[in-house]
């Protein structure tokens, strides 16, 4: 197998080459010289180049005589999982001779060479879809190239669908449980006890000022004392995820290939982080909202939440970027105008957004919530600061959320 670059030429039917152009010059110059001058040379030249561009035409014209399907084992992976995608070419009642199919793989070309097959004779290739990256791969349409000898004409003949391939971002289940500090009947249990709501915990003994409306009689009578319902406190628990698309936020803006690799890095790293808590909060069937800059994402199911989420693009326009509209802030204020009931606001971004620019974003979190900041840094321990009051956090690994989930908790 041979990769190469995609060119807009497999979108196109018929071609004709410089070669084919150039013959086509040289033909009209041959018969002007053999008609107007008489010379027998160029008539010799002129009967020469249309021979070989008639042989070129029926070289590209033959139908194709084989079949082509292209299947993956998954639709869906995750970064840096390896993936395996199958040509399979079924020759017809003739068989076919030796071919050349390509295969586009998002901006990559797979070529294969088929050899010659007999009739129903099955020829299967595997060949390797990129991973390195989050990103919707283009998949296919398979094509067959007919060129002639010379390279005067070539014909490609779609042959097979093209479909999508999503490559997703790593994800892990953070352990976060986002409920606030407004108590709410219909909120999630906690670990915290209290004399009165509606998640029942334990039996215990009465104690001087509990409600005696909670008092367990039955239990009561049979142990001769004051027994009572002891219970787990519901809050309320809606949590909205920002995540800074900006990639001027994650590092200096830098021309050299290096810098940029890290940039980039730091910004997956973010995405990563807001696509866990996202998993996290749809699993647990719990109210959950993630916003990739001004946009928010669709979260009916964990496997469509990381399609949009794949899709999603960091601006590097700087006057983009600048926009109002994207500012932490902003962001901020827009999330929760559609989520007013939130109980907790994630904020991530990078290590360059400024001390004065994250704190307007913290003020911006309502009162009833609780607001919690990550950033994505080259630092390779977790580092933990405050801010305005909310925790702040540094990371560098997507593992250490675990440890940081863990912190907020206790």
């Amino acid at each position: 197998m041979i990769r190469g670059r995609f060119t807009p030429e497999l979108n196109r039917r018929f071609v004709i080459h410089p070669a084919g152009w150039a013959a086509v010059a040289a033909l009209i110059v041959s018969a002007v010289l053999a008609i107007g001058w008489g010379w027998q040379g160029a008539a010799g030249a002129a009967i020469m180049i249309v021979v070989a561009i008639l042989i070129a035409i029926v070289v590209v014209l033959r139908p194709v005589t084989f079949t082509v399907s292209v299947t993956t084992q998954e639709k869906r992976v995750v970064v840096g999982k390896v993936s395996v995608a199958e040509l399979v070419v079924t020759a017809g009642r003739r068989g076919s001779s030796a071919a050349v199919v390509e295969v586009p793989v998002g901006d990559l070309r797979a070529t294969f060479l088929v050899p010659r097959l007999a009739a129903g004779e099955i020829w299967r290739e595997p060949f390797l879809i990129p991973t390195e990256k989050r990103q919707v791969l283009t998949l296919g349409p398979a094509t067959a190239s007919r060129t002639d000898a010379i390279g005067l004409l070539s014909r490609d003949t779609r042959l097979s669908d093209e479909e999508l391939i999503y490559v997703h971002p790593q994800t892990l289940v953070p352990g976060y449980d986002a409920t606030g500090l407004l108590r709410d009947i219909e909120g999630v249990q906690s670990e915290t006890l209290s004399p009165s709501d509606v998640a029942f915990h334990a039996l215990r003994d009465y104690q001087p000022g509990d409600d005696r409306r909670h008092v367990h009689w039955p239990t009561t009578a049979k142990q001769r004392r004051l027994v009572v319902r002891q219970f787990e406190e519901t809050r309320r628990s809606e949590h909205v995820i920002i995540v800074d698309t900006r990639m001027y936020s994650y590092a200096a803006v830098s021309a050299t290939a290096k810098a940029r690799a890290k940039t980039v890095h730091l910004s997956e790293l973010a995405l990563s982080i807001g696509a866990s808590y996202g998993i996290e909060g749809i699993i647990l069937d719990r109210e959950v909202a993630v916003w990739c800059g001004p946009e928010q994402l669709a979260m009916f199911t964990p496997t469509r939440f990381l399609d949009e989420l794949t899709m999603v693009t960091c601006v590097e326009d700087e006057s983009i970027q600048q926009e109002e509209r994207r500012s932490l802030d902003a962001l901020v204020r827009a999330a929760t105008r559609q989520a007013p009931q939130a109980s907790a606001v994630t904020i991530i971004t990078g290590s360059e957004v400024s001390h004065e620019d994250l704190t307007r974003a913290v003020r911006a979190v309502p009162l009833s919530a609780t607001a919690l900041c990550i950033r994505a840094s080259n630092e390779g321990r977790v580092k933990r600061t405050q801010l305005d009051g909310a925790p702040q956090f540094e990371m560098s690994k997507l593992e250490q959320l675990r440890q940081i989930s863990a912190v907020v908790e206790a």
